[in-house]
């Protein structure tokens, strides 16, 4: 399996790319259930990543998108911890490509979503 993704409701989604692949997740994916949590955007808010090849990571369907990360190697940013995310198109689908034939991506990811129910004050 070349991806795997890991949510929780009301909170992030960690993103989990390996080898050499391209692939497309959408804002859908990164949801617990569609029907409680209807996920409008997403922003990068940690990236880490191993192996040698370049990874790419797009705002789009496919890499005609919106390029907004190109790295190559390992690295491990924790934009977070600097009041930062790559939120560049942050309500379109994000498409990651890696050219390293043994790296691992993680895209760590905040989510803008509705949820049913909403939260009342109590």
């Amino acid at each position: 399996m070349p991806y795997e993704i890991v949510n929780s409701k009301r909170s992030k989604s960690v993103i989990r790319v390996t080898g050499q692949t391209s692939q497309l997740i959408t804002l859908q994916q990164l949801s617990t259930n569609t029907t409680t949590e209807v996920i409008s955007g997403a922003a990068i808010t940690h990236y880490v990543s191993t192996g040698d090849g370049v990874v790419k990571v797009y705002r789009g369907d496919n890499a005609s998108g919106v390029l907004v990360f190109d790295s190559v190697g390992a690295n491990d940013l924790p934009f977070a911890q600097y009041d930062v995310a790559i939120a560049n198109t942050s309500t379109a689908n994000i498409y990651v490509t890696n050219s390293s034939t043994n790296g691992t991506v993680m895209l760590i990811v905040s989510k803008t979503a509705t949820y049913e129910p909403a939260l009342t004050e109590l």
